[in-house]
Protein backbone atom coordinates (compact mmCIF):
# COMPACT_ATOMS: atom_id res chain seq x y z
CA UNK A 1 0.00 0.00 0.00
CA UNK A 2 1.37 3.28 -0.81
CA UNK A 3 1.78 5.78 1.64
CA UNK A 4 1.61 8.65 -0.97
CA UNK A 5 -1.87 7.25 -2.54
CA UNK A 6 -3.85 4.58 -0.34
CA UNK A 7 -4.23 2.12 -2.89
CA UNK A 8 -4.59 -0.97 -1.17
CA UNK A 9 -2.39 -3.77 -3.45
CA UNK A 10 -3.93 -7.17 -3.75
CA UNK A 11 -1.55 -10.09 -2.77
CA UNK A 12 -1.44 -12.87 -5.42
CA UNK A 13 -1.46 -15.50 -2.99
CA UNK A 14 -5.17 -15.62 -0.93
CA UNK A 15 -3.85 -13.98 1.99
CA UNK A 16 -6.18 -11.37 3.54
CA UNK A 17 -5.08 -7.63 3.03
CA UNK A 18 -6.04 -5.98 6.46
CA UNK A 19 -7.72 -2.61 6.23
CA UNK A 20 -6.95 0.10 9.23
CA UNK A 21 -8.32 2.38 10.72
CA UNK A 22 -5.25 4.62 9.39
CA UNK A 23 -5.74 3.55 6.03
CA UNK A 24 -8.68 5.14 5.32
CA UNK A 25 -8.14 8.11 7.50
CA UNK A 26 -5.07 9.57 5.55
CA UNK A 27 -1.90 7.54 6.66
CA UNK A 28 0.68 8.91 8.82
CA UNK A 29 -0.94 12.29 7.89
CA UNK A 30 -4.71 12.74 8.66
CA UNK A 31 -5.13 16.23 7.80
CA UNK A 32 -4.08 14.55 4.03
CA UNK A 33 -7.02 12.62 3.64
CA UNK A 34 -6.21 11.07 0.65
CA UNK A 35 -8.64 8.63 -0.83
CA UNK A 36 -8.13 5.30 0.31
CA UNK A 37 -9.16 3.13 -2.96
CA UNK A 38 -8.55 -0.92 -3.92
CA UNK A 39 -7.18 -0.95 -7.42
CA UNK A 40 -6.26 -5.07 -7.49
CA UNK A 41 -8.25 -8.18 -7.15
CA UNK A 42 -7.95 -9.85 -3.82
CA UNK A 43 -9.14 -10.24 -0.10
CA UNK A 44 -9.65 -7.55 2.02
CA UNK A 45 -10.55 -7.71 5.30
CA UNK A 46 -11.50 -5.18 7.96
CA UNK A 47 -8.96 -4.95 11.08
CA UNK A 48 -10.53 -2.81 13.72
CA UNK A 49 -13.53 -0.58 14.13
CA UNK A 50 -12.88 2.34 12.01
CA UNK A 51 -13.93 6.21 12.83
CA UNK A 52 -13.91 7.64 9.56
CA UNK A 53 -13.00 11.41 9.09
CA UNK A 54 -14.69 12.50 5.82
CA UNK A 55 -12.28 15.23 3.70
CA UNK A 56 -15.63 16.85 2.02
CA UNK A 57 -18.86 16.07 1.46
CA UNK A 58 -18.31 13.87 -1.33
CA UNK A 59 -16.02 12.07 0.02
CA UNK A 60 -15.85 8.14 0.24
CA UNK A 61 -14.51 6.00 2.95
CA UNK A 62 -13.34 2.90 1.00
CA UNK A 63 -13.70 2.60 -3.22
CA UNK A 64 -13.31 -0.27 -5.08
CA UNK A 65 -11.58 0.20 -8.04
CA UNK A 66 -11.00 -3.26 -9.05
CA UNK A 67 -13.02 -6.90 -10.35
CA UNK A 68 -12.41 -10.02 -8.09
CA UNK A 69 -12.45 -8.06 -4.87
CA UNK A 70 -13.85 -9.64 -1.65
CA UNK A 71 -14.40 -7.28 1.08
CA UNK A 72 -14.66 -8.61 4.80
CA UNK A 73 -15.70 -6.09 7.51
CA UNK A 74 -14.87 -9.02 9.94
CA UNK A 75 -18.07 -8.38 12.08
CA UNK A 76 -16.93 -4.42 12.77
CA UNK A 77 -17.91 -1.01 11.91
CA UNK A 78 -17.24 1.46 9.55
CA UNK A 79 -18.62 4.62 10.74
CA UNK A 80 -18.28 8.39 9.81
CA UNK A 81 -17.41 10.39 12.53
CA UNK A 82 -18.04 14.35 11.04
CA UNK A 83 -20.48 15.60 8.62
CA UNK A 84 -18.82 18.07 6.62
CA UNK A 85 -21.30 21.22 5.68
CA UNK A 86 -23.57 19.71 2.62
CA UNK A 87 -23.29 21.63 -1.03
CA UNK A 88 -26.48 23.28 -2.01
CA UNK A 89 -27.42 23.87 -5.22
CA UNK A 90 -26.23 27.37 -6.40
CA UNK A 91 -29.04 30.05 -5.77
CA UNK A 92 -31.28 28.27 -3.58
CA UNK A 93 -29.47 30.07 -0.52
CA UNK A 94 -31.43 27.48 1.77
CA UNK A 95 -30.56 25.63 4.73
CA UNK A 96 -29.68 22.20 3.76
CA UNK A 97 -32.90 20.65 5.60
CA UNK A 98 -35.12 22.93 2.98
CA UNK A 99 -33.19 23.37 0.07
CA UNK A 100 -31.36 20.81 -2.35
CA UNK A 101 -28.47 19.20 -1.33
CA UNK A 102 -26.07 18.24 -3.84
CA UNK A 103 -23.49 16.18 -2.14
CA UNK A 104 -23.19 13.66 -0.36
CA UNK A 105 -20.86 10.73 1.30
CA UNK A 106 -20.48 7.08 0.41
CA UNK A 107 -19.35 4.66 3.25
CA UNK A 108 -18.17 1.33 0.78
CA UNK A 109 -18.25 2.62 -3.37
CA UNK A 110 -17.70 0.71 -6.63
CA UNK A 111 -18.54 1.62 -10.32
CA UNK A 112 -18.25 -0.65 -13.33
CA UNK A 113 -16.79 -3.56 -11.34
CA UNK A 114 -17.36 -7.39 -11.51
CA UNK A 115 -17.15 -10.07 -9.35
CA UNK A 116 -17.44 -8.33 -5.74
CA UNK A 117 -18.54 -9.44 -2.64
CA UNK A 118 -18.87 -7.09 0.91
CA UNK A 119 -19.34 -9.25 3.90
CA UNK A 120 -20.19 -9.45 7.18
CA UNK A 121 -20.03 -6.23 9.32
CA UNK A 122 -21.39 -2.77 9.65
CA UNK A 123 -21.97 0.95 7.98
CA UNK A 124 -22.97 3.83 10.03
CA UNK A 125 -24.07 7.34 10.46
CA UNK A 126 -22.90 7.74 6.87
CA UNK A 127 -24.31 11.59 5.74
CA UNK A 128 -25.25 9.92 1.88
CA UNK A 129 -25.08 6.23 1.57
CA UNK A 130 -23.87 3.28 3.69
CA UNK A 131 -22.95 1.20 0.67
CA UNK A 132 -23.18 2.29 -2.89
CA UNK A 133 -22.46 -0.46 -5.96
CA UNK A 134 -23.13 1.56 -9.79
CA UNK A 135 -23.01 -0.23 -12.86
CA UNK A 136 -21.80 -3.60 -11.39
CA UNK A 137 -22.50 -7.56 -12.13
CA UNK A 138 -21.79 -9.56 -9.87
CA UNK A 139 -22.17 -8.31 -6.87
CA UNK A 140 -22.98 -10.39 -3.54
CA UNK A 141 -23.80 -8.01 -0.17
CA UNK A 142 -23.94 -10.89 2.34
CA UNK A 143 -24.82 -10.22 6.43
CA UNK A 144 -24.27 -6.67 6.58
CA UNK A 145 -26.02 -4.08 8.60
CA UNK A 146 -26.59 -0.54 7.42
CA UNK A 147 -27.79 2.02 9.99
CA UNK A 148 -28.27 5.63 10.52
CA UNK A 149 -27.59 6.67 7.05
CA UNK A 150 -29.12 9.44 5.15
CA UNK A 151 -28.72 12.58 7.28
CA UNK A 152 -27.91 15.86 5.26
CA UNK A 153 -26.61 14.35 2.18
CA UNK A 154 -27.67 12.64 -0.72
CA UNK A 155 -25.82 11.28 -4.51
CA UNK A 156 -27.23 11.57 -7.96
CA UNK A 157 -29.13 8.11 -8.83
CA UNK A 158 -29.90 9.41 -12.27
CA UNK A 159 -32.92 11.02 -12.29
CA UNK A 160 -33.58 11.72 -8.24
CA UNK A 161 -31.21 12.28 -5.52
CA UNK A 162 -31.56 9.68 -2.71
CA UNK A 163 -30.14 8.72 0.35
CA UNK A 164 -29.45 5.97 2.89
CA UNK A 165 -28.80 2.46 3.13
CA UNK A 166 -27.65 -0.18 0.55
CA UNK A 167 -28.10 1.16 -3.15
CA UNK A 168 -27.01 -0.73 -6.22
CA UNK A 169 -27.84 0.43 -9.55
CA UNK A 170 -27.19 0.63 -13.29
CA UNK A 171 -28.12 4.14 -15.21
CA UNK A 172 -30.19 5.60 -17.93
CA UNK A 173 -28.68 7.33 -20.24
CA UNK A 174 -29.63 11.22 -21.61
CA UNK A 175 -31.52 9.52 -24.49
CA UNK A 176 -33.25 6.95 -21.61
CA UNK A 177 -31.40 3.85 -22.69
CA UNK A 178 -30.88 1.88 -19.50
CA UNK A 179 -27.36 -0.09 -19.06
CA UNK A 180 -28.42 -2.68 -16.20
CA UNK A 181 -26.51 -3.74 -13.18
CA UNK A 182 -26.98 -7.27 -13.09
CA UNK A 183 -26.84 -10.54 -10.97
CA UNK A 184 -27.02 -8.91 -7.74
CA UNK A 185 -28.14 -10.91 -4.35
CA UNK A 186 -28.43 -9.26 -1.03
CA UNK A 187 -28.74 -12.12 2.09
CA UNK A 188 -28.98 -11.65 5.91
CA UNK A 189 -28.71 -8.32 5.12
CA UNK A 190 -30.48 -5.41 7.48
CA UNK A 191 -30.66 -1.30 6.87
CA UNK A 192 -32.67 0.30 9.74
CA UNK A 193 -32.82 3.18 11.16
CA UNK A 194 -31.73 5.42 7.95
CA UNK A 195 -33.43 9.22 8.23
CA UNK A 196 -33.34 12.69 6.70
CA UNK A 197 -34.79 15.80 6.67
CA UNK A 198 -34.35 17.03 3.52
CA UNK A 199 -36.77 18.18 0.76
CA UNK A 200 -36.99 16.61 -2.81
CA UNK A 201 -34.87 13.65 -1.61
CA UNK A 202 -35.91 10.04 -1.29
CA UNK A 203 -34.61 8.41 1.48
CA UNK A 204 -34.43 4.29 1.54
CA UNK A 205 -33.42 1.68 3.72
CA UNK A 206 -32.35 -0.26 0.23
CA UNK A 207 -32.53 0.80 -3.41
CA UNK A 208 -32.16 -1.78 -6.57
CA UNK A 209 -31.98 0.96 -9.67
CA UNK A 210 -32.09 0.02 -13.20
CA UNK A 211 -31.10 -3.92 -12.35
CA UNK A 212 -31.42 -7.19 -13.91
CA UNK A 213 -31.00 -10.67 -11.90
CA UNK A 214 -31.72 -9.75 -8.37
CA UNK A 215 -32.24 -12.07 -5.03
CA UNK A 216 -33.04 -10.49 -1.99
CA UNK A 217 -33.63 -13.07 0.52
CA UNK A 218 -34.21 -12.32 4.47
CA UNK A 219 -33.65 -9.34 4.73
CA UNK A 220 -34.68 -6.14 7.14
CA UNK A 221 -35.51 -2.71 6.09
CA UNK A 222 -37.35 -1.34 9.29
CA UNK A 223 -37.68 2.07 10.55
CA UNK A 224 -36.52 4.58 7.20
CA UNK A 225 -37.55 8.15 8.03
CA UNK A 226 -37.71 11.23 6.50
CA UNK A 227 -39.59 14.07 7.98
CA UNK A 228 -39.84 16.25 4.83
CA UNK A 229 -43.68 16.61 3.48
CA UNK A 230 -41.92 18.24 0.38
CA UNK A 231 -42.28 16.21 -2.82
CA UNK A 232 -39.48 13.82 -4.47
CA UNK A 233 -40.55 13.98 -7.77
CA UNK A 234 -42.50 10.76 -7.56
CA UNK A 235 -45.27 9.98 -5.03
CA UNK A 236 -43.08 8.23 -2.22
CA UNK A 237 -39.81 10.10 -0.20
CA UNK A 238 -39.56 7.32 2.25
CA UNK A 239 -39.52 3.21 1.26
CA UNK A 240 -37.95 0.31 3.24
CA UNK A 241 -36.32 -1.28 0.00
CA UNK A 242 -37.07 0.36 -3.55
CA UNK A 243 -36.94 -1.79 -6.79
CA UNK A 244 -36.76 0.83 -9.84
CA UNK A 245 -37.07 -0.03 -13.00
CA UNK A 246 -35.77 -3.83 -12.40
CA UNK A 247 -36.39 -7.04 -14.10
CA UNK A 248 -36.09 -11.12 -13.18
CA UNK A 249 -36.61 -9.96 -9.09
CA UNK A 250 -36.56 -12.15 -6.41
CA UNK A 251 -37.98 -11.01 -2.65
CA UNK A 252 -38.31 -13.63 -0.05
CA UNK A 253 -38.47 -13.56 3.77
CA UNK A 254 -37.80 -9.92 3.75
CA UNK A 255 -40.09 -7.15 6.26
CA UNK A 256 -40.20 -3.67 5.84
CA UNK A 257 -41.84 -2.00 9.04
CA UNK A 258 -42.63 1.44 11.09
CA UNK A 259 -41.20 3.51 7.70
CA UNK A 260 -42.80 7.03 8.12
CA UNK A 261 -42.35 10.27 6.48
CA UNK A 262 -44.01 13.79 6.40
CA UNK A 263 -45.00 12.60 2.35
CA UNK A 264 -45.43 9.17 1.19
CA UNK A 265 -43.97 6.03 2.89
CA UNK A 266 -44.31 2.78 1.81
CA UNK A 267 -42.38 -0.77 2.62
CA UNK A 268 -41.86 -2.34 -0.43
CA UNK A 269 -41.99 -0.69 -3.64
CA UNK A 270 -41.68 -2.44 -7.08
CA UNK A 271 -41.50 -1.18 -10.46
CA UNK A 272 -40.75 -3.45 -13.54
CA UNK A 273 -40.91 -7.00 -14.95
CA UNK A 274 -40.77 -10.48 -13.72
CA UNK A 275 -40.75 -9.35 -10.11
CA UNK A 276 -42.15 -11.93 -7.34
CA UNK A 277 -42.29 -11.33 -3.87
CA UNK A 278 -42.77 -14.66 -1.30
CA UNK A 279 -43.55 -14.49 2.48
CA UNK A 280 -42.77 -10.67 2.91
CA UNK A 281 -44.56 -8.45 5.55
CA UNK A 282 -45.12 -4.55 5.80
CA UNK A 283 -46.33 -3.39 8.87
CA UNK A 284 -46.68 -0.42 10.24
CA UNK A 285 -45.69 2.22 7.41
CA UNK A 286 -47.49 5.32 8.22
CA UNK A 287 -47.50 9.18 7.91
CA UNK A 288 -49.21 12.03 10.79
CA UNK A 289 -49.12 14.40 7.59
CA UNK A 290 -48.77 13.08 3.84
CA UNK A 291 -51.10 12.47 1.17
CA UNK A 292 -50.81 8.17 1.05
CA UNK A 293 -48.77 5.18 3.02
CA UNK A 294 -49.33 1.21 2.26
CA UNK A 295 -47.35 -1.51 3.09
CA UNK A 296 -46.53 -2.88 -0.74
CA UNK A 297 -47.17 -0.56 -3.72
CA UNK A 298 -46.37 -2.50 -6.94
CA UNK A 299 -46.05 0.04 -10.20
CA UNK A 300 -45.90 -0.13 -14.26
CA UNK A 301 -45.00 -3.75 -13.44
CA UNK A 302 -45.55 -7.21 -15.92
CA UNK A 303 -45.72 -10.09 -14.74
CA UNK A 304 -46.26 -10.12 -10.59
CA UNK A 305 -45.85 -12.72 -7.97
CA UNK A 306 -46.89 -12.23 -4.35
CA UNK A 307 -46.96 -15.18 -2.37
CA UNK A 308 -48.00 -15.26 1.66
CA UNK A 309 -47.30 -11.52 2.01
CA UNK A 310 -49.26 -9.44 4.76
CA UNK A 311 -49.68 -5.52 5.22
CA UNK A 312 -51.13 -4.87 9.14
CA UNK A 313 -51.66 -1.96 10.97
CA UNK A 314 -50.27 0.57 7.67
CA UNK A 315 -52.12 4.03 8.40
CA UNK A 316 -52.58 7.27 7.34
CA UNK A 317 -53.45 9.79 10.22
CA UNK A 318 -53.57 12.89 8.25
CA UNK A 319 -57.29 14.03 7.47
CA UNK A 320 -56.77 15.98 4.55
CA UNK A 321 -54.86 12.78 3.05
CA UNK A 322 -54.80 12.46 -1.01
CA UNK A 323 -56.10 15.96 -1.92
CA UNK A 324 -53.98 16.31 -4.34
CA UNK A 325 -54.56 15.74 -7.79
CA UNK A 326 -53.86 11.71 -7.41
CA UNK A 327 -56.46 10.74 -5.16
CA UNK A 328 -56.59 6.93 -5.46
CA UNK A 329 -55.88 6.19 -2.09
CA UNK A 330 -55.02 7.60 1.34
CA UNK A 331 -53.77 4.15 3.07
CA UNK A 332 -53.63 0.58 2.05
CA UNK A 333 -51.90 -2.79 2.95
CA UNK A 334 -51.57 -3.92 -1.02
CA UNK A 335 -51.46 -0.95 -4.06
CA UNK A 336 -51.28 -2.84 -7.24
CA UNK A 337 -50.61 -0.52 -10.06
CA UNK A 338 -50.86 1.89 -11.86
CA UNK A 339 -50.52 -0.33 -14.99
CA UNK A 340 -49.61 -3.58 -13.61
CA UNK A 341 -50.81 -6.03 -16.75
CA UNK A 342 -50.97 -10.14 -15.63
CA UNK A 343 -50.42 -10.34 -11.59
CA UNK A 344 -51.03 -13.26 -9.20
CA UNK A 345 -51.46 -12.23 -5.96
CA UNK A 346 -52.14 -15.91 -3.63
CA UNK A 347 -52.88 -16.71 0.21
CA UNK A 348 -51.68 -12.43 0.77
CA UNK A 349 -53.76 -10.85 3.38
CA UNK A 350 -53.86 -7.06 4.85
CA UNK A 351 -54.94 -6.40 8.56
CA UNK A 352 -56.35 -3.28 9.79
CA UNK A 353 -54.84 -0.71 7.47
CA UNK A 354 -56.59 2.26 8.24
CA UNK A 355 -57.06 6.31 7.50
CA UNK A 356 -58.55 9.49 8.68
CA UNK A 357 -58.47 11.10 5.14
CA UNK A 358 -61.92 11.87 3.70
CA UNK A 359 -60.30 12.58 0.07
CA UNK A 360 -59.58 8.94 -1.19
CA UNK A 361 -60.13 5.18 0.14
CA UNK A 362 -58.32 3.45 2.54
CA UNK A 363 -58.54 -0.65 2.56
CA UNK A 364 -56.95 -3.82 2.49
CA UNK A 365 -56.07 -4.37 -1.19
CA UNK A 366 -56.43 -2.38 -4.30
CA UNK A 367 -56.05 -2.39 -8.00
CA UNK A 368 -55.32 0.88 -9.80
CA UNK A 369 -56.16 0.86 -13.59
CA UNK A 370 -54.62 -3.09 -13.59
CA UNK A 371 -55.31 -5.93 -16.11
CA UNK A 372 -55.19 -9.58 -15.70
CA UNK A 373 -54.32 -9.35 -11.66
CA UNK A 374 -55.70 -12.54 -10.50
CA UNK A 375 -56.37 -12.28 -6.50
CA UNK A 376 -56.84 -15.70 -4.96
CA UNK A 377 -57.64 -16.62 -1.38
CA UNK A 378 -56.61 -13.46 0.30
CA UNK A 379 -57.27 -11.99 2.90
CA UNK A 380 -58.87 -8.71 4.28
CA UNK A 381 -59.71 -8.18 7.93
CA UNK A 382 -60.80 -5.07 9.99
CA UNK A 383 -59.58 -2.90 7.24
CA UNK A 384 -61.12 1.05 7.60
CA UNK A 385 -61.36 4.51 6.81
CA UNK A 386 -61.89 6.28 10.18
CA UNK A 387 -62.76 9.87 8.49
CA UNK A 388 -66.38 10.22 10.35
CA UNK A 389 -68.96 12.38 9.01
CA UNK A 390 -71.43 10.55 7.20
CA UNK A 391 -71.60 12.89 4.23
CA UNK A 392 -67.52 14.09 4.44
CA UNK A 393 -66.56 10.73 5.06
CA UNK A 394 -63.94 8.66 3.41
CA UNK A 395 -64.68 5.40 1.44
CA UNK A 396 -63.16 2.04 2.52
CA UNK A 397 -63.15 -1.06 1.23
CA UNK A 398 -61.89 -4.76 2.02
CA UNK A 399 -60.60 -5.34 -1.88
CA UNK A 400 -60.98 -2.63 -4.19
CA UNK A 401 -60.96 -2.73 -8.08
CA UNK A 402 -60.65 1.57 -9.16
CA UNK A 403 -62.03 2.98 -12.18
CA UNK A 404 -59.12 2.49 -15.17
CA UNK A 405 -57.42 6.01 -15.98
CA UNK A 406 -57.57 7.85 -19.13
CA UNK A 407 -54.49 7.11 -21.76
CA UNK A 408 -52.91 9.98 -23.05
CA UNK A 409 -52.73 8.31 -26.20
CA UNK A 410 -56.45 7.22 -26.64
CA UNK A 411 -59.00 5.09 -24.27
CA UNK A 412 -58.07 3.87 -20.90
CA UNK A 413 -55.42 1.83 -18.75
CA UNK A 414 -56.28 -1.19 -17.24
CA UNK A 415 -59.71 -1.62 -15.40
CA UNK A 416 -60.15 -5.18 -17.00
CA UNK A 417 -60.13 -9.16 -16.68
CA UNK A 418 -59.34 -8.90 -12.78
CA UNK A 419 -60.25 -11.60 -10.26
CA UNK A 420 -60.67 -12.21 -7.01
CA UNK A 421 -61.39 -15.57 -6.14
CA UNK A 422 -61.50 -17.67 -2.92
CA UNK A 423 -61.04 -14.36 -1.01
CA UNK A 424 -62.57 -12.95 2.63
CA UNK A 425 -63.02 -9.60 2.99
CA UNK A 426 -64.32 -9.06 6.98
CA UNK A 427 -64.85 -6.18 9.13
CA UNK A 428 -64.65 -3.15 6.52
CA UNK A 429 -65.73 -0.18 8.74
CA UNK A 430 -66.10 3.62 8.12
CA UNK A 431 -66.81 3.82 11.92
CA UNK A 432 -64.03 5.24 14.08
CA UNK A 433 -63.94 3.25 17.37
CA UNK A 434 -61.03 3.69 19.43
CA UNK A 435 -58.90 0.74 19.85
CA UNK A 436 -56.15 -0.48 22.91
CA UNK A 437 -53.35 0.61 20.60
CA UNK A 438 -49.57 2.34 21.42
CA UNK A 439 -47.70 5.09 19.72
CA UNK A 440 -47.69 6.07 17.01
CA UNK A 441 -51.24 4.97 16.20
CA UNK A 442 -53.48 6.81 18.40
CA UNK A 443 -53.57 10.11 16.18
CA UNK A 444 -55.84 7.89 13.84
CA UNK A 445 -57.84 6.14 16.71
CA UNK A 446 -58.52 9.13 18.71
CA UNK A 447 -62.74 9.96 19.61
CA UNK A 448 -65.52 8.12 18.61
CA UNK A 449 -67.38 8.68 15.19
CA UNK A 450 -69.61 7.21 12.62
CA UNK A 451 -69.28 7.20 8.99
CA UNK A 452 -71.58 6.75 6.68
CA UNK A 453 -71.76 2.93 5.63
CA UNK A 454 -73.20 3.58 1.94
CA UNK A 455 -69.08 4.47 1.74
CA UNK A 456 -68.21 0.42 3.03
CA UNK A 457 -67.83 -2.45 1.24
CA UNK A 458 -65.98 -5.89 1.58
CA UNK A 459 -65.33 -5.90 -2.49
CA UNK A 460 -65.46 -2.44 -4.46
CA UNK A 461 -65.00 -3.00 -8.30
CA UNK A 462 -65.07 -0.01 -9.97
CA UNK A 463 -65.49 0.69 -13.87
CA UNK A 464 -64.30 -2.50 -14.50
CA UNK A 465 -64.73 -4.79 -17.63
CA UNK A 466 -64.93 -8.53 -17.44
CA UNK A 467 -64.11 -8.74 -13.22
CA UNK A 468 -64.71 -12.47 -11.85
CA UNK A 469 -65.60 -12.31 -8.24
CA UNK A 470 -65.67 -16.17 -7.49
CA UNK A 471 -66.47 -18.44 -4.19
CA UNK A 472 -65.33 -15.17 -2.20
CA UNK A 473 -67.03 -14.17 1.38
CA UNK A 474 -67.74 -10.47 2.46
CA UNK A 475 -69.38 -10.86 5.95
CA UNK A 476 -69.78 -8.08 8.94
CA UNK A 477 -69.09 -5.72 6.61
CA UNK A 478 -70.20 -2.10 8.18
CA UNK A 479 -71.76 -1.61 4.65
CA UNK A 480 -72.13 -3.48 1.43
CA UNK A 481 -70.44 -7.04 0.89
CA UNK A 482 -70.01 -6.86 -3.04
CA UNK A 483 -70.47 -3.65 -4.93
CA UNK A 484 -70.32 -3.14 -8.07
CA UNK A 485 -70.23 0.03 -10.04
CA UNK A 486 -70.40 1.13 -13.45
CA UNK A 487 -68.97 -2.37 -14.34
CA UNK A 488 -69.97 -4.73 -17.41
CA UNK A 489 -69.50 -7.85 -17.95
CA UNK A 490 -68.87 -9.15 -14.28
CA UNK A 491 -69.19 -12.56 -12.89
CA UNK A 492 -70.06 -13.01 -9.46
CA UNK A 493 -70.66 -16.65 -8.67
CA UNK A 494 -70.69 -18.75 -5.63
CA UNK A 495 -70.00 -16.14 -3.05
CA UNK A 496 -71.38 -15.65 0.49
CA UNK A 497 -72.30 -12.41 2.16
CA UNK A 498 -73.20 -12.79 5.45
CA UNK A 499 -74.21 -10.13 8.06
CA UNK A 500 -73.48 -6.73 5.96
CA UNK A 501 -75.27 -3.76 7.60
CA UNK A 502 -76.88 -2.69 3.84
CA UNK A 503 -76.23 -4.93 0.99
CA UNK A 504 -75.61 -8.28 -0.17
CA UNK A 505 -74.81 -7.85 -3.29
CA UNK A 506 -75.15 -4.15 -5.10
CA UNK A 507 -75.03 -3.87 -9.16
CA UNK A 508 -75.22 -0.06 -8.95
CA UNK A 509 -75.10 1.93 -12.31
CA UNK A 510 -74.30 -1.28 -14.74
CA UNK A 511 -72.42 -0.09 -18.07
CA UNK A 512 -73.52 -3.59 -19.40
CA UNK A 513 -74.77 -7.37 -18.68
CA UNK A 514 -73.17 -9.07 -16.00
CA UNK A 515 -74.07 -12.62 -14.40
CA UNK A 516 -74.81 -13.55 -10.95
CA UNK A 517 -75.29 -17.32 -9.89
CA UNK A 518 -75.04 -19.72 -6.85
CA UNK A 519 -74.31 -16.42 -4.19
CA UNK A 520 -75.76 -17.14 -0.74
CA UNK A 521 -76.86 -14.15 1.13
CA UNK A 522 -77.94 -14.32 4.66
CA UNK A 523 -78.89 -11.72 7.19
CA UNK A 524 -77.47 -8.61 5.41
CA UNK A 525 -79.98 -5.39 6.11
CA UNK A 526 -82.95 -6.26 7.53
CA UNK A 527 -85.06 -7.82 4.70
CA UNK A 528 -84.74 -10.01 1.71
CA UNK A 529 -84.36 -6.50 -0.45
CA UNK A 530 -81.44 -6.25 0.92
CA UNK A 531 -79.96 -9.62 -0.20
CA UNK A 532 -79.37 -8.31 -4.14
CA UNK A 533 -79.86 -5.09 -5.25
CA UNK A 534 -80.00 -3.82 -8.81
CA UNK A 535 -79.35 -7.37 -10.38
CA UNK A 536 -80.27 -7.98 -14.11
CA UNK A 537 -84.13 -8.82 -14.91
CA UNK A 538 -85.03 -12.79 -14.52
CA UNK A 539 -81.50 -13.51 -12.73
CA UNK A 540 -82.74 -16.50 -10.62
CA UNK A 541 -83.40 -15.71 -7.03
CA UNK A 542 -84.77 -18.23 -4.31
CA UNK A 543 -85.93 -17.07 -0.68
CA UNK A 544 -86.74 -18.58 2.23
CA UNK A 545 -86.80 -17.59 6.17
CA UNK A 546 -84.43 -18.98 8.28
CA UNK A 547 -86.14 -22.42 9.90
CA UNK A 548 -88.34 -22.61 7.45
CA UNK A 549 -87.64 -25.33 4.22
CA UNK A 550 -86.89 -23.19 1.01
CA UNK A 551 -89.39 -22.57 -1.46
CA UNK A 552 -89.84 -25.31 -3.89
CA UNK A 553 -87.28 -24.98 -7.03
CA UNK A 554 -84.97 -27.08 -8.96
CA UNK A 555 -81.89 -27.91 -7.79
CA UNK A 556 -79.76 -25.22 -9.55
CA UNK A 557 -76.52 -24.20 -8.73
CA UNK A 558 -77.09 -20.88 -11.07
CA UNK A 559 -80.06 -19.84 -8.31
CA UNK A 560 -79.06 -16.72 -6.00
CA UNK A 561 -80.02 -18.04 -2.70
CA UNK A 562 -81.24 -15.00 -0.42
CA UNK A 563 -82.38 -16.50 3.87
CA UNK A 564 -83.92 -13.84 6.48
CA UNK A 565 -84.44 -14.23 10.07
CA UNK A 566 -87.87 -15.02 10.88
Amino acid sequence: MSDTSHEAQGRACCAWTPITARDINGGPDPDRHVPFVITAPGQYALAEDVDWVARDADARAITIASDDVTLDLRGRTLRQVNHPEPAVAPGSGAAPSRGEVVSGNVGIFAEGRRRLVIRNGSVAHVQGVGIAAKDCRHVDLLDLAVRRCGGDGAIDTSFLRRNGGIFVMGTRGAGGDVAFASDVRMINCVCSENTSRLDAVVTLGALVLFCDNVEVRRCVFNHTANTSAQPSGVQFNVVGVDFVICRNVLVEDCEAHDNTSGGEPAGFFAWGENIKLLRCRANRNFTLTGNRACGFNISTTSNLEMVECEADGNYNANPDASADAVRDFSALGFRIGRAVHRGLIERCRAIGNHSVGVNAPAGGFALHSTTQVVLKGCAAIGNRNASGAAESGGLAAGFLASAPLPDPEGGSVGGAENAFIDCIADGTTVDRIPLFVQPPAPPVDAGLSRGDPRKAAGFLLDGQTDARVIGCQAANNHGKGIWLRACRRALVEGNTLSRNTLVGIHNEDPRGPSAFAGNVAHLNGSRHRDSYVGLPSGTPVRKWTLGSPPLASPADRLDNVSIRLP
